[in-house]
């Protein structure tokens, strides 16, 4: 019976992820072709609509909103309805930690203003280490002169922390952050396939 137990559990381990990806991509592709495509009929005709117009609509959209927030103009426009995202009480508690977790990504900002890099810190209550990404260098009006920014996240991206840390006590990685922003999110099971 063990050795069962034990087949059936490599069994599970190996079609559960792979189910459930293939899921939540189905789900995510009917959920968009519904939100689109059923205006695509109205205004194209049951006859000449294709299933899958949807996903098509929705992936020229966003390659639109990429091509428009490029530009001085709608890039104003957009951090105004940011701005005002920001406000609303129940939309900001999603937006903005989703829109900081994005500022985390290489290549959403070419600022140099706002430095990512990968660094260990020091967790001296049980004398291990942490793994986290410096967001921001220079902190004006603290008492202390020398204190960064490291944002610490949490597996499985079930949230994270934020800690102001002495700069001399910050180990340096040398990572690429995306690289590393994966391996903290996914408690490092997949660390052997980098």
């Amino acid at each position: 019976m063990k050795s069962f137990n034990q087949i059936f559990l490599k069994g599970l381990i190996v079609v559960l992820p792979i189910t459930l990806t293939f899921y939540l991509l189905i789900w995510a592709s009917v959920t968009v072709e519904s939100l689109f495509g059923s205006a695509l009929k109205i205004l194209l005709g049951k006859e000449l609509y294709i299933p899958g117009f949807g996903i098509l609509l929705t992936i020229i959209l966003v390659f639109l909103v990429g091509l428009l927030v490029s530009h001085y103009f709608t890039a104003r426009l957009l951090k105004w309805f940011t701005n005002l995202l920001e406000k609303v009480p129940l939309i900001k508690a999603i937006y903005n930690p989703l829109k900081d977790l994005m500022a985390l990504l290489p290549g959403k900002n070419s600022d140099k203003a706002r430095p990512q890099r990968v660094v260990m810190v020091p967790m001296d209550s049980f004398g291990g280490y942490a793994f986290g990404f410096v967001t921001r260098e220079e902190l004006h009006g603290l008492p202390m002169d020398d204190l960064v920014t490291v944002y610490i996240p949490y597996s499985y991206m079930l949230g994270g922390m934020t800690l102001l840390i002495p700069r001399s006590k910050l180990i340096k990685v040398d990572m690429p952050v995306d690289q590393a922003l994966k391996l903290s999110v996914t408690a490092w099971v997949k660390a052997d396939d980098q």
